[in-house]
């Protein structure tokens, strides 16, 4: 599933998934396929959730996504960049349901009895603007650094617990980390 790629001093992912395990749910490759997408999955899709409670369950829908529509891989390109589409796809689609759902209708002598408990627009609209501005900046990283901070900041793992899904040493995740967080990295 996983190799070292010694030029980059990390793991990369091997697209030679074997589909039928994948299809049969055999446990062991997909802990290790949910291990090493993850991060990259998330880093797309986060954009769409309104928060870190959100984020968790659309990555959630999207490995159901992944796994019911298996059938459609076609082994014409990455696998990786397969599930990361089908999850973008998951991801806007449960956006555009939320907005839908969000309209209501309210008759014009009721109006004075709906309390407010929504955001101010503007400020909703601000923070979503802000909140696409640093989920595509984290998607534009190189996928160690991606997958870094992804990882430590955005799942709140430990720096050791990200080096070892990552395949690297801890150090090399705390630069990643830092180096981007700080401004100092290019």
């Amino acid at each position: 599933m996983t190799e070292a790629d010694p030029a980059r001093g990390r793991r990369s992912i091997d697209d030679s998934i074997d589909l039928a395990r994948l299809h049969a749910r055999d446990r062991t490759l997909l802990t290790t396929l949910v291990r090493d997408l993850s991060p990259r999955i998330s880093a797309s899709i986060r954009r769409y959730a309104l928060s870190d409670e959100d984020a968790h369950e659309l990555l959630q829908d999207c490995w159901v996504q992944i796994l019911d529509r298996l059938d459609a891989f076609k082994h014409r390109g990455s696998f990786t960049a397969w599930a990361i589409a089908v999850s973008r796809n998951v991801g806007r689609t449960r956006l555009r349901r939320s907005r839908r759902g969000r309209k209501r209708t309210v008759a014009l002598d009721d109006v004075a009895k709906v309390p407010s408990d929504e955001l101010d627009p503007l400020e909703l609209a601000m923070a979503r603007r802000e909140r696409e501005i640093v989920f595509d900046a984290v998607a534009s990283l190189p996928d160690r650094e991606r997958d870094a901070i992804v990882l430590r900041l955005f799942e709140g793992r430990s720096t050791q617990e990200s080096a070892e899904i990552l395949g690297v040493a801890p150090g090399a995740v705390r630069t990643s980390c830092n180096a981007r967080c700080t401004g100092s990295g290019g």
